[in-house]
């Protein structure tokens, strides 16, 4: 049986109950979720394409001509007489109040039945490093395995059963804005769905490869009979309209055996998942049981190194399924429902960011294609929203999408549409990908471009005070409240116009606009400290909210890296009271407002900064003691595993970067928040901003010893900074690259 169960990986001795709970895998298009149960098994179909149209409408308010009143109230009445305007004006125009996203759902549950009531023996598992998964159990002395895959070489899930008898049928959706048509012909079962309130839909085809097969009356599927192994062949292809439809025509190849397909498969999948390699424990701790781990781990106040390893895998992994085609969605490429958490949507105001944290740092460059894709595809709302909200060129980005970018989900209560800077934060990514890879031709056709029509937005909204400062207004810190000036708005321009700049300086590139944007800079108001001492969240007289799980104030500290305790000393001070008022009242708090994974996420990217180990260590406790993980290791929103959400998969492995190793102002900072429950270690292949890859870095506390190899593709001096051992011997404090060639460095603590 050992052999069976994964290295990397995790496996578990009992079957899912629900679909939260199944084991997962996904190439970047389709997704699968198996349940693992002997007796009645589900399969469910995913694919990143499948946002279900509600048939609500989809038109802007055009509330640009309002704009000039809206200000006036806002200046003499206040935000919450601006509202209510706004939301009066807009329902005259028809708008239809706040209106989720079309929201994401699965493609098929295909229901696999047998007569094994009693079995023993009973595993499931998740290799995360090839992408399969197994099941295992034992049923009068004989073994029986299912093992699946979704294919990376071909684009298919595929799925093998032991020799036996099977009962194979689809279920039925019964869906009102769904029509599904479906038969089944030789060793095939074809189903069409059309959106009742879309002009598109999707096709299935599952294709049985099987000794005997037996059409089941009253139901698509069949009776499975094989002396063999039964391999089934799925596939999802979905189209937007009739005319962009590629019906899925009988294939007149045989199916492959499913080994030489897991082979092609694993191939691709394991290079990914090898490119980056953390080592805490020894493989024999690796083996041990995910149930027992998780219930090791609670019964202590630090982190378990093994099940901390594991998290840092299962991110990774996340990855590796769900970014692709598109980028990750709230629940990365997996679902079970119709009515799924805020759609399952792609949520821009932090979600979709920490979904993708990591995957620079990772080396999983090609996922980001998904990124820029999906970003491009909304563009066309964007730029509808700038110029329906406020008259603006340029882009705005809504804060909830699928279908479209166009920004539909406010109210009163929740003034979504005063968020502007969500665009800026997007090109964030564009820009970092410049700076781990040193793609000029990026830089030049898609990033410089993305930059432009963000900064095109500003150039129309911003207003000027009597003192000729830019006025943000209105402004909106998400999810916490209106007032002028949201720090973040102020933090992210500020990063756009430098970003540009720097573009046009590397490309050599001249501008008319470059004076301009250099005088945009000069108008935005500076940063706010209260009589706390921190960092205030609006530039205003508005009162600190601390008790809520954003961070958005912070955005110079976690994000841009705008400054730190050398550049800028006393903005780095506020920052940190700042942050320590929230710990107070939120995330410390036991009557803090909420429980959100994506909150202490953000929590620890901001502790990484502020070299804050114990409290890194405490948050990865938290996940763990407040039961924010599944079987899978898929997180899940609230504790208590309630709602399933993959943006804190993707964001640990870049805490966990940031704790060992990181650059920014030209600064490497070397186990800056190293938790003390982990002594030793080692990773391997990690890249870093400005064209950096840590070959590996390696610690032992005990023998008093640090051991790095970097390789700079360019010529750059780095400062090394280790805040947590002020005592450390070095040679040097810096290290000084030369294009392409390996630097070492080995540090006695």
């Amino acid at each position: 049986m050992k052999n069976l169960f994964p290295e990397r990986g995790i496996w578990s001795r009992r079957p899912a109950d629900r679909w939260e709970d199944a084991l997962v895998a996904g190439n970047g298009s389709h997704g699968v979720m198996v349940y693992g149960d002997p007796v009645k098994d589900t399969i469910i179909g995913n694919h990143c394409r499948l946002y279900l149209p509600q048939g609500n409408s989809h038109e802007i308010p055009d509330l640009a001509p309002f704009l000039t009143e809206t200000r006036a109230i806002i200046a003499t009445e206040g935000y919450e007489k601006a509202i209510k305007f706004q939301y009066e004006k807009a329902k005259e125009l028809g708008y239809q109040g706040l209106t989720m996203s079309d929201p994401f759902h699965p493609g098929f549950h295909l229901l696999i039945g047998t007569d094994h009531k009693e079995f023993d023996n009973y595993s499931r598992c998740i290799n995360y490093q090839t992408g399969e998964l197994t099941v295992s159990y034992m049923v009068r002395g004989r073994q029986y395995e299912r093992r699946t895959f979704v294919s990376h070489a071909d684009n298919r899930i595929y799925h093998q059963l032991s020799p036996g008898n099977y009962k194979l049928y689809l279920k039925n959706y019964k869906n009102d804005k769904l029509i599904q048509s479906s038969f089944q012909n030789q060793s095939l079962l074809q189903t069409n769905f059309s959106y009742v309130y879309g002009d598109g839909g999707y096709d299935v085809m599952i294709r049985i490869k099987s000794e005997k097969l037996s059409p089941i009356q009253n139901r698509t599927g069949f009776y499975v009979e094989s002396g063999s192994n039964i391999l089934i062949e799925m596939q999802i292809v979905p189209y937007s309209d009739t005319h962009t439809r590629e019906v899925i025509k009988t294939p007149l190849y045989p199916i492959a055996s499913y080994h030489k397909l897991f082979d092609q498969h694993k191939n691709i999948h394991q290079e990914k998942f090898k490119r980056v390699e953390l080592n805490l424990v020894s493989s024999e701790e690796r083996f041990k049981c995910i149930d027992d781990i998780i219930l090791n781990a609670k019964s202590k106040n630090s982190v378990c190194p093994v099940l901390l390893e594991k998290m840092y895998d299962a991110g990774r992994y996340m990855y590796i399924c769900s970014a692709g085609e598109l980028s990750p969605n709230l629940q990365g490429i997996w679902t079970g429902t119709f009515e799924p958490a805020w759609s399952g949507d792609f949520t821009f105001d932090t979600n979709v960011q920490l979904s993708i944290a990591s995957a620079l740092s990772s080396n999983l460059l090609e996922g980001m294609e998904g990124f820029f894709r999906l970003i491009k595809e909304l563009l066309p709302g964007f730029r509808e929203n700038a110029q329906k909200y406020y008259g603006s060129r340029g882009i705005m980005a809504a804060i909830h999408a699928s279908n479209t970018g166009r920004h539909f989900h406010w109210n009163e209560d929740w003034p979504l549409h005063f968020w502007t800077c969500g665009a800026g934060w997007l090109a964030h990514w564009f820009y970092e990908y410049y700076r781990f890879t040193g793609d000029q031709l990026f830089l030049k056709e898609e990033v410089i471009p993305l930059l432009k029509e963000v900064v095109l937005f500003y150039e129309d909204f911003l207003v000027e005070d009597n003192d000729g400062t830019y006025r943000f207004t209105p402004s909106y810190s998400a999810e916490n409240g209106c007032a002028d000036n949201a720090t973040q708005d102020i933090a992210v321009l500020k990063q756009v116009l430098n970003n540009l700049l720097e573009a046009h300086r590397i490309l050599n590139l001249h501008c008319a606009k470059v004076s301009q944007w250099k005088r945009m800079i000069a108008k935005l108001p500076s940063y706010k400290v209260n009589e706390e001492g921190a960092l205030k969240e609006w530039i205003s007289d508005k009162e600190e909210n601390y008790n809520h799980r954003h961070f958005s104030h912070l955005y110079p500290v976690f994000q841009s890296r705008e400054f730190n305790e050398n550049t800028q000393p006393e903005w780095w001070e506020a920052s940190r009271i700042a942050f320590e008022k929230r710990l107070e009242a939120w995330l410390l708090n036991e009557n803090g407002d909420t429980t959100s994974t994506h909150g202490r996420m953000h929590s620890a990217l901001c502790a990484t900064q502020f070299h804050m180990s114990e409290l890194v260590e405490e948050i990865f406790h938290l996940l763990v003691k407040n039961d924010c993980f599944y079987t899978s290791l898929m997180m899940s929103h609230y504790d208590n595993q309630e709602v399933f959400n993959v943006d804190g998969n993707g964001a640990l492995p870049q805490v966990i970067h940031e704790m060992l190793v990181d650059n920014s102002n030209k600064r490497l900072t070397l186990l800056g928040a190293l938790p003390a429950s982990l002594p030793s270690g080692e990773i391997k292949g990690i890249r870093l901003p400005d064209q950096l890859t840590v070959n590996y870095l390696y610690w032992n506390l005990e023998e008093k010893v640090i051991k790095i190899e970097i390789t700079s593709e360019i010529e750059q001096v780095l400062e090394i900074y280790l805040p947590l051992f002020k005592k450390a011997r070095l040679q040097d404090h810096r290290m000084m690259f030369k294009q392409g060639k390996r630097e070492s460095l080995e540090i006695y603590l």
